[in-house]
């Protein structure tokens, strides 16, 4: 929500002049942005009402387009749209510009801006999209808007918003001459936390401020009061001056005495260089806040593969980069058939894994990260891996960014912990995943949250396409083997409030190296399938585990009084009741056995 407020007018002998826009200084991105197929487009903004206010009575004398990199402008213009979004008279200027940076058309007439209430303006341009550039400038600056394209939606063509928010303000502004113009003009938005915050730290925030008034406010110039669920708990002012009409403000608040859960911080902007406001302008945004925290062990990548695919070499080549930058990454390869290749290391459960995280849209080489979105897909976790090489070391790099950003803003709410026995004389093996678990994990990450056990398998070789070329002996390491219980995860079998212990027995195959087996232990969202959009299946914490030796058949806690609770098939189906076949049967105790029914 942004707020308003106008002070005090300023009134000049001759006309004033000031930039209108989403925003109105001179900045232009130097890395540009393609919107758009190649040919003659057309791009506009929509300027808002409370964007328009000040600017009533005036008269646009220039428009001005900043570009990242030089192309052919051949038309400038102008549209009125009613509150009801009711396109007016356009208002053509041809033109013929192509430098980088701003350029300036003067307006033979001046357009003078008289709109009726709640309408809108919209201020665009016609350039030339060639192939290998990267014309367009968006901006950072303030609150960020869409832009607009004229395009074909069915059978009409009209203006549709195009989603480049993300990318900032565009860089095309209107010059406007008026006789005065308010000394202050204020908005307030983007009110900005943490999404968590251990009960006792600082609680940090920021708060974009914005003047569209002509008159600069120093440092110290801002009154703001900030309260937590409507207790107030400090005042801050800004502590640098305002930067062509911009000012971030920055603080910390303390939380002590604040309970686990939901919570809301509430920043109020109260006066302006000494006058109180008569309606104060208030931004608010959630939080949680938690009592226990742990440090995260390490990251999962869930790399989708085959041997069949001749790109998946280059995504293991930088997966490779990435693992020697960083101690602290899992890499499982989940392989499945590609065509009518079948991958020697295929499983029925490898296919329902890939399924539940893409909804069947499988692509190689791709690879889910912590399976959280935002690394270059805010809507899925599979995120594509077929980089050429000369990329490969600054997706490692980004990668390892992104991976940071996780530890900081997502804190973990259980530790991992594991004892893994292997018997070479029964091929008997045992796992026990357990650790301390914070008292808050059911409110932080969710009660129907799973822990999810991999068993993979280094040094496989197997023949591997790679550009077209069948590499014979190529060596495949992480390879999933099998899920231990469920693909879809399980339950934390929760021993007291703060600890957990689920147990697995079960047989190693012959032909899988123990020495070279690895137990994946994560904990994580429940995995799912597109009906929740693939974007909440995050993992909170992992860690990857060796197995031992064991000359002595082990005995396995168990509870006598156990019973089942769950019942799934081996591609993690779970079902109410035991189905014919193979079925893994979740305990009550936490343990974990195979049955087969017939």
């Amino acid at each position: 929500m942004t707020a308003v407020l106008l002070l005090p007018t300023t009134v000049g002998a001759q006309p004033i002049q000031k930039i209108m826009g989403h925003y109105e200084n001179d900045s232009i991105n130097s890395e540009g942005v393609t919107v758009g197929q190649s040919g003659t487009r057309s791009l506009a903004i929509m300027l808002e009402p409370d964007e328009l206010e000040i600017y009533q009575g005036g008269k646009i004398t220039a428009i001005r387009v900043g570009l990242s990199e030089a192309t052919e402008i051949s038309r400038m213009f102008l549209i009125p749209v009613t509150a009801d979004d009711k396109y007016g008279e356009r208002t053509d200027f041809e033109c013929s510009m192509n430098a980088a940076g701003w350029n300036v058309l003067e307006l033979p007439e001046p357009y003078e801006i008289n709109l009726g209430e709640g309408e809108k303006l919209l201020v665009g341009f016609y350039y030339q999209q060639a192939a290998g550039i990267d014309p367009l400038s968006f901006v950072k600056l303030g609150k960020a808007y869409n832009t607009y394209t004229y395009t074909k939606i069915g059978t009409t063509v009209r203006w549709k918003e195009v989603n480049t928010a993300d990318y900032g303000n565009l860089s095309i502004q209107c010059v406007v001459e008026k006789d005065s113009y308010p000394d202050y003009r204020i908005t307030a938005s983007n009110l900005r936390t943490v999404s968590a915050i251990q009960q006792g730290e600082m609680l940090p925030f920021a708060i974009d401020i914005h003047n569209r008034g002509i008159k600069q406010i120093e440092a110290g110039g801002l009154e703001l009061d900030v309260m937590v669920d409507g207790q107030p708990v400090a005042n801050v002012t800004n502590e640098e001056p305002f930067e062509n009409g911009y000012c971030t403000v920055l603080a910390n608040i303390p939380t002590d005495g604040l309970a686990s859960g939901s919570h809301v911080l509430s920043v109020t902007l109260s006066a302006v260089d000494g006058i109180a406001l008569e309606e104060p302008i208030t931004q608010e945004v959630e939080f949680f806040s938690y009592r226990d925290s742990y440090p995260r062990q390490k990251h999962l990548v869930e790399q989708l593969t085959s041997t069949y695919c001749t790109y998946c070499p280059l995504g293991n080549s930088m997966l490779s980069i990435l693992t020697s930058q960083r101690d602290d990454i899992i890499w499982v390869g989940i392989h499945g058939n590609l065509g009518s290749g079948v991958d020697p290391f295929r499983s029925n459960q490898a296919d329902s894994i890939m399924v539940y995280m893409t909804g069947g849209s499988i692509s190689y080489p791709s690879g889910a990260f912590d399976r959280s979105t935002g690394w270059n897909d805010d809507v899925n976790i599979v995120n594509g891996l077929g980089y050429y090489e000369e990329y490969h070391q600054l997706v490692a790099d980004y990668l390892g960014e992104f991976f940071d950003y996780i530890s900081e803003a997502n804190p973990t709410f259980a530790e991992i912990k594991a004892d893994c026995s292997f018997n070479e004389t029964t091929r008997m093996a045992t796992v026990k995943v357990h650790g301390k678990i914070s008292p808050d994990f059911d409110l932080m990450v969710g009660e129907d949250a799973k822990l999810t056990v991999y068993l993979t398998e280094d040094g496989l070789v197997a023949r591997q396409l790679n550009a077209g070329v069948w590499i014979p002996d190529y060596v495949h390491n992480g390879v999933f083997r099998m899920a231990l219980g469920s693909v879809m995860g399980e339950p934390l079998n929760k021993e007291t409030e703060t600890q957990y212990k689920n147990v697995y027995r079960f047989n190693v195959p012959n032909g899988w190296d123990w020495t070279k087996l690895n137990v994946v232990a994560f904990i994580s969202r429940p995995l799912s399938n597109y009906v929740n959009g693939f974007t909440d299946m995050a993992v909170n914490n992992a860690d990857v585990f060796k197995f031992s030796i064991s000359d002595a058949v082990e005995e396995i806690e168990t509870d006598p009084d156990a019973v089942p609770v769950g019942y799934y098939d081996i591609m993690g189906r779970q079902y109410d009741n035991p189905q014919r076949g193979i079925n893994i049967v979740k305990m009550s105790d936490g343990s974990t056995r195979k049955v087969l029914v017939k």
